[in-house]
């Protein structure tokens, strides 16, 4: 595999300037359904002045349109973090137009994106702070106790659960024999997270999480950051068996 190059701005702040009144709305993990995207959206008005969209990364791959989601987020000038199947694309990408292998099937519409829509996925960065609203978006998850900059960048597009080794907390991918992460973050921030289709609609004092599994038949879920209304979509149907 080809050796990802790193977003010029791993972990971006929003201040006031960006959010210009606007009411923040984080959006789940997509996969490409872009029909529940667009009725979620239609649900949350967001596509008037003054709603915000921030996805919470994952929004392509598996799911049945990623190309049409990318561009849609685009055309809203919306925000997104990386996810852990947007480094996976841009993986396959590189390999096949610097090394001339193969992309996998299931990665096949990443062939469809011009230049500026590859540039888009690249400069995702890991997380987004938004310290007006003491909230922060990442992917998969947070270490408690370590400060953004000297998290492991692969920690927040891939982690679920925390291990105990002693008095450490170590990340781990898998939901099995460990905590929700979320469930121990106490802060600072309020912390936004996809990347957990199997545990659900995570609602925790300092962590919501919004994977609720659309690719799975389940629903696309967002939420409105100052009142957390939670909206949600039903899938149309179910894209990819669990």
């Amino acid at each position: 595999m080809c050796k990802l190059v790193l977003p010029k701005t791993q972990h971006l702040i929003l201040n006031d300037k960006n959010i210009q009144n606007r009411q923040i709305f984080i959006i789940g993990d997509v996969h490409g359904c872009y029909d529940e995207l667009k009725d979620l959206l239609i649900l949350a008005n967001c596509e008037a002045d003054r709603i915000l969209p921030i996805f919470v990364g994952d929004i392509v791959n598996k799911g049945p349109h990623s190309v049409k989601t990318i561009r849609k987020v685009r055309e809203l000038n919306a925000y997104a973090v990386r996810g852990n199947h947007e480094e996976k694309a841009l993986m396959h990408y590189f390999n096949w137009r610097k090394r001339n292998v193969v992309i996998p099937e299931k990665y096949n519409w990443i062939k469809d994106l011009d230049e500026d829509e590859i540039h888009f996925l690249q400069e995702l960065p890991y997380t987004i702070e938004i310290p007006t609203k003491d909230a922060i978006i990442v992917h998969g998850g947070i270490v408690p106790g370590v400060s953004l900059e000297n998290q492991n960048l692969t920690d927040f597009i891939t982690m679920r659960s925390l291990q105990r080794n002693g008095d450490k907390l170590i990340a781990s991918p898998s939901i099995s024999l460990n905590e929700a992460w979320a469930s121990l973050w106490f802060g600072p921030g309020h912390v936004y997270f996809g990347h957990d289709a199997a545990r659900g609609l995570q609602q925790y004092p300092y962590a919501t999480g919004l994977d609720t599994g659309c690719l799975y038949g389940g629903f696309l879920t967002g939420i409105f950051v100052d009142s957390k209304k939670i909206l949600q979509i039903k899938a149309k149907r179910v894209y990819r068996t669990p």
